[in-house]
């Protein structure tokens, strides 16, 4: 095995990991739908403030009730989910098309840097979210999930445009 062709392997198996990834929580959110938009309803009346002890605070008046708009964000979170997963599997299999000398390795970078802006894109929405609706109080560590989530989507970038010399 080349330098290159372990390079390639690399990228395709992070690709695919991501993907496969994706698809269990694509799979996950469909199944559970209510769960998630009771998840979203939470968040988004900020439900959590009044365990005790309780937090008074004006960003309470950001407050969202309807279960309409529940529904939509999460619909909305959940399309995101499907283009990334998608986008993600289709770089997947550029790169192991690269592998085996059917496609070429500029295609499956340009397919990579798309999937992966859409994987960052996705994080950015979740944490910029779930900061309007001040998360990072009661759910710290769903903010650093979204934090990893950005920071993997980087290191992936960085990865899938690294020359093989």
């Amino acid at each position: 095995m080349t330098q290159l062709t372990s390079l390639l392997l690399i990228k395709a198996v992070l690709l695919s990991g991501l993907a496969l990834w994706l698809a269990v929580i694509v799979l996950n959110n469909a199944v559970a739908f209510r769960n998630g938009v009771f998840s979203i309803g939470l968040l988004m009346g900020m439900q959590l403030f009044d365990q005790e002890p309780a937090i008074r605070t004006p960003l309470l008046s950001r407050r969202v009730k309807n279960a309409l708009w529940h529904r939509a964000v999460f619909s909305f979170v959940l399309v995101i989910e499907v283009a990334a997963m998608l986008l993600l599997a289709w770089a997947a299999v550029m790169f192991i098309g690269t592998l085996f000398g059917v496609s070429g390795g500029a295609a499956a970078i340009v397919w990579a840097n798309l999937a992966l802006a859409a994987f960052i894109a996705l994080g950015l929405i979740m944490l910029l979210y779930g900061a309007w609706f001040a998360y990072y109080i009661r759910q710290e560590t769903m903010q650093i999930t979204h934090f990893i989530l950005i920071g993997l989507g980087v290191g992936g970038t960085l990865l899938v445009n690294m020359p093989a010399q």
